[in-house]
Formats: C-alpha cells, structure tokens, sequence
C-alpha cells in the first residue's frame, strides 16, 4: 500500500526540527531586538550629540567653521569637522523626526545592520535565514552598550559596504576595476563622515591576509604568478581607497590628525570607551558568549575555515578587550562571519537533521512582512522596550540650571561646569559658549587634563580658576567639586532646578 500524497513529508523528523530550531531562534532575535531598544532608549542620544546636532545645523546656514564656535577658552582655536556630512545629514533628520523618532529609527537601522542585512546577504550564500537573524539579534545585546546617535554608523554601513564589495571580487561576481571604483566611491563618502575610514583600512589588509592564507592552502608552491597577481589587486584596491580618503575639506592631513589624537595617551585613558569593557556586565558577558560558541563551532568544522572571517572577528575583538567602543565593529563582522560557520558545525553535529544551507530568496516572501510588523511592535511606544521618555544624556534634569545661568549671567561670563553640562548647554542654550564639553579632541591636552583634576579630584582647581577668571560654575549637587565650593567663603550658592547648583563668585 503507498501512502498519502505528503505523509512522508509530513512524518520527516527534519521538518519538525527544522520548525522547532526556527521558532527558537525567531524567539531569540525578538529577544535580542527587546533588549536593544530598550537599551537605545537609555543611551542612543550621548552627550556628543547636542553639540553634533547644533554643528549640523550650523553647516547648513554658516558653511564649514574654520575655528571653534562653541566654547569661550578656545575660540580662536582651529576646528577640524572632520564628520561634517553625518552631521549635514542627521541634524534636519533629527530636527524633523524629534528625539523619540530618532530612537526608534536607530533601533531599526541597528536590526537592519546587524540582523536583516546579514541574513538577507547570507541567504543567497546557503546560509539559513532563520540562523543569522538570531545571530544578529543576539549580537545586537553587546553592540548596544556603545551604539548611539553618532558618526559612528557611517562606519557601519561603509564597513558593511566594503565587505559586500570584496566578498563579490574574491568570489569573481565583481572585475577589480569596478571593485576599486567601487571601494573609491565608499571611502570619498566615508572620509566626511567618520575616522573610521582608517578601520576600513584594517579590514581590506585582513582580506589581503586571508587570501594568502587560503592560497598558500591550495596553490602548488611553485607557481607565483598567482600570488603577484593577488598582491597587486589588493595594492590597487588599497590605492583606490588611500587616495579617494583626501577627498574632504582637510585632504590627507586628517591621516596626521588621527596619528596626533592617538598621541594623546593620557587624555585618552580618561574617556570611557577608550577603556576595557567591564566583563561583569551582562551584556557584555553574552558577547563573551557568543565568542565562545563562534570558536567551539570553528573546531567542530576546522576543516574549512573561511579565513576573512576568522581574522576579522579576532583582531577586532581584541581591539574591544583594550577599548569598549570597537564593540560596535567586532559585533557587525560577528554577524557576518559567525552563521556560516555555526550553520555548518550544526548540520555536522545533527547528522545533517538540521541544515548547513537554506533556501535562499523564497523564504522572505513569507517572513518580512510579519518581522517587519513585529519589529515596528518592538520599537512602539506601547512596547516594554521603549516604554518611558526618551534619555537625553542626563539633559532634561540640568535644563532649568542651564536656562537660570544662561538667563542671569552676560553672553560672555566666564563659566566652568563639567563636560555634559557643557555638552547638554547647546542643546537648551545654544548662543551661549561654554567652558568645556565632550569634544575633547578639540581642546590642547593639558587643558582637558587640568580640567579633570580640577572637577574629578579637586587638585589645582583654585589655580584653574585664577588662570581662566572664572565668575561660576555650575554644578549636579553631587559633582566632586561641589563641596570644596561649598565651603568656600568667596562663591555664593544658589539651588537652580533639579539638582543644580550655581556658584557665583563674590567681589
């Protein structure tokens, strides 16, 4: 007797694995995505950004500044916007969605960048869909921890974009000739936009390296030309890059501006994610996680190894152990790298029960329209995720203050506050110039250092007071400062807003 048409299908134990390892990892990329926007409704918006937003604006009605327009200690002193076209492009983007928009826009963009894109990239690769939108989706809890409204994602998408690039050229899809036309074009935009240009730089070695690897592996050791052959294609393409890189307002010379803020070790060690990520954070502990399995899975399949992967995911993750903010880059080739290699290791360990490939275009008919709804649920405001206003960096509870001192004080008072005060006072206050703020590497070393130990550890802040005249300050009711001012028989204090303080100076 035969059996009904689809009993065989319907009884194949793979189908239902395969349904039951889908729904888990739908359920894993929802959670991922959860717990990224709820963590991009606290810390998308840094204090970088108001002073951003406000360069932004100031490109649009005044040009490209040629000195410092922002603070009152240096006014004279060169700028160099080097992120001028993100912040062109972001400042009426955020002037037109507000910042509750902006956060949600974020969020979606981060699930395209590490999640959708991949998977969508991957699946015309074999790669199961299913498996690199949980990859993603977990990635995205790590890459949270520094991912913000800043010049940093075009980086992002220009890594992403050179990945493509190569990747189509080392598999023949692309000639060199329209693959360095292609990276040329990649680089012009990316010089304007972030000094991440240089990770860019990184990266392409690394596809130079890996190639070497993979052909030391399977050329015979007499024949060279190949090799030359590959050399000069990378020469070329690197070429291509270096020499689209001075197409920005500063040419070449930001490659010396890069060199001159690596110098600065001191002031460097003092800003947050330029130092080692704190391992006992929980977020953090799940990227330590998923490393782990990436190398597990890279055992289990050794035989082929796709070096461009390997080398990418290593070296950037060891950038992430010595400073936090390579997270965001060590995530995104994570998400690139990691899904073929753990698709493999598991079709080997299930026996072939649960696949190494997939299909590869049909699937998205049927998943993008119920992702795309439930993604739009994640990020609405009625979601757990995003439940709550939007933080401003700390902004909203230092607004009155701001307002008081910028209301009582003259336009050219001189004033110390500390860096986010100075920050969030172009945002309530823009006209008026401020002491400091988290542009660091637009003040002189010494003076950024000076600064801290004044408002940190109160050494010298007598001294720095004299040295800059300053008529006050205001202070969180908790700042370091606060107290030694207190005492201080020669400035007044005055409680202004929530939890602010502002001690003037009495003649």
């Amino acid at each position: 007797m035969h059996s009904p048409p689809g009993t065989e299908r319907a009884a194949d134990p793979r189908r239902g694995l395969a349904y039951t390892v889908g729904l888990c990892c739908a359920g894993l990329a929802a959670l991922g995505f959860w717990l990224f926007c709820n963590h991009m409704r606290q810390g998308a918006i840094t204090a970088d950004w108001p002073w951003l937003y406000r360069a932004g604006q100031s490109l649009w009605q005044h040009g490209l500044p040629h000195h410092d327009t922002m603070s009152w200690t240096f006014p004279a002193r060169p700028w160099v916007v080097y992120q001028w076209l993100f912040e062109a492009v972001a400042a009426p983007v955020y002037g037109l969605l507000g910042a509750t928009l902006s956060v949600y826009a974020l969020c979606l963009v981060g699930l395209g960048m590490y999640a959708v894109g991949p998977a969508w990239y991957l699946a015309r690769r074999g790669v199961p869909y299913w498996l690199t939108l949980a990859i993603g989706g977990a990635t995205l809890i790590p890459v949270s921890v520094n991912l913000g409204l800043r010049p940093m994602l075009a980086s992002n998408l220009a890594l992403l974009a050179q990945w493509v690039v190569i990747e189509r050229l080392r598999a023949g899809r692309l000639g060199a000739w329209p693959a360095a036309g292609a990276l040329a074009l990649i680089y012009a935009i990316w010089a304007n936009s972030h000094l991440g240009f240089t990770l860019g730089l990184t990266s392409l070695a690394l596809f130079f390296a890996a190639d070497l690897i993979e052909h030391g592996r399977t050329s015979r050791p007499a024949t060279c030309t190949s090799r030359r052959r590959l050399c000069t294609r990378y020469l070329g393409l690197a070429s291509a890059a270096v020499l689209a890189t001075g197409c920005n307002p500063y040419g070449w010379s930001l490659y010396r501006y890069i060199v001159d803020l690596s110098l600065k070790t001191e002031m460097n060690a003092h800003i947050h994610e330029l130092m080692p990520p704190r391992l006992d954070n929980g977020y953090m502990i799940v990227g330590l996680l998923l490393i782990a399995l990436y190398l597990v899975c890279l055992i289990i399949q050794r035989r082929r190894i796709a070096w461009a992967g390997v080398l990418h995911v290593a070296l950037f993750t060891i950038m992430t152990i010595d400073a936090l903010r390579f997270v965001i880059w060590a995530g995104l080739f994570y998400a690139l790298a990691a899904p073929p290699v753990i698709a493999a290791a598991l079709a080997r360990m299930s026996g072939g029960r649960i696949a190494a490939t997939g299909p590869t275009t049909r699937p998205w008919r049927y998943v993008w329209l119920p992702g795309l709804v439930g993604a739009l649920l994640i990020t609405s405001p009625g979601s757990g995720a995003t439940a709550g206003p939007v933080q401003m960096a700390g902004c909203r509870a230092m607004t009155d203050g701001i307002r008081y001192l910028d209301h009582h004080l003259p336009p050219d008072a001189h004033w110390f506050s500390s860096e986010k005060v100075g920050s969030c006072t172009h945002l309530v206050a823009p006209k008026r110039r401020v002491f400091i703020d988290t542009r660091f590497d637009m003040y002189p070393e010494t003076f950024v250092l000076a600064w801290f130990r004044a408002y940190q550890y109160r050494d010298g802040w007598q001294a720095l007071f004299e040295r800059w005249d300053i008529e006050a300050a205001l202070l969180a009711d908790n700042a370091p400062l606060t107290p030694v001012l207190t005492d201080d028989v020669h400035y007044r204090r005055r409680a202004v807003g929530n939890h602010m303080l502002l001690f003037e100076r009495q003649h």
